[in-house]
């Protein structure tokens, strides 16, 4: 972050704040909040190992007591699938030039914001009888794209779990696990190539008490709002940050 500015410290603040107060709020979704605005000041593999490191330090604190409500059969389920994902979205971002992949990346969240905009953040249902083979497809797809990107993971999985239509509670309880696992999965694999800089250090440094502001705000502020309003609102900073990140 030597090379940081004024107004590269407040984009990262802004970030960090919201991605957390979005996920204090829904349950998930910073990810994809906070990676675009932060690639607009620096490359993917610095960006995404610092918002997994702090994505799964959050599930941890948020969400680590309530595991006595996990769905464990259908974690089980999906967790090995979403772990072959993970590694393999791992590889790809360690061998993939930065600079065409911030630009993938901008297309990649300009057409998951216009699809937020669109459903307001509302997961399509799935027919039952697809869940055994879409199990498969979403984990490894989800997994696969939480460690390319750093985010938009939470939907995915999201789409699985409201089709088994359980308590909401139970709802939570089972993604934050999820998320947990997937989190030191990457973690450990970020930390095996060597992508833990003192630049991402530095960052997790600065960025985890705005995450725990971010969640205090989403927890307090956020869930009063127009859900279907504040969804769009989002998407429209999503949309935003995609463009900029596609003539970066």
């Amino acid at each position: 972050m030597d090379n940081f500015g004024a107004a590269d410290y407040v984009l990262f603040a802004f970030a960090v704040t919201l991605g957390f107060a979005v996920r204090g709020g829904a349950g998930f979704g910073g990810g994809i909040v906070a990676v675009p605005l932060l690639a607009l000041i620096a490359p993917l593999p610095v960006v995404v190992p610092f918002t997994s490191a702090v994505n799964t330090i959050a599930s941890v604190l948020y969400g680590s007591s309530n595991w006595r409500k996990v769905e464990w059969r259908e974690l089980a389920r999906i967790a090995p699938y979403a772990v072959v994902g993970a590694a393999i979205g791992i590889a790809l971002l360690a061998h993939v030039d930065p600079r065409p992949l911030s630009r993938a990346f901008g297309v990649f969240v300009m057409a998951y914001a216009a699809y937020m905009l669109y459903s307001a953040g509302e997961m399509p249902a799935i027919p039952r009888r697809w869940l055994t083979p879409l199990a498969a497809v979403l984990s490894i797809i989800g997994g696969a794209i939480g460690s390319l990107f750093g985010g938009a993971a939470g939907p995915v999985f999201v789409m699985y779990l409201n089709a088994l239509k359980i308590e909401k509670d139970r709802f939570r309880a089972t993604l934050t696990m999820l998320m947990i696992a997937l989190g030191f999965t990457r973690i450990a694999g970020y930390a095996a190539l060597g992508m833990y800089t003192t630049t991402v250090l530095t960052m997790l440094a600065l960025g985890i008490p705005l995450m725990l502001l971010g969640g205090w705000l989403g927890n307090r502020i956020v869930q009063r709002f127009n859900q279907r309003r504040f969804n769009q609102a989002v998407g429209c900073v999503i949309f935003a940050s995609g463009i900029l990140l596609i003539f970066k």
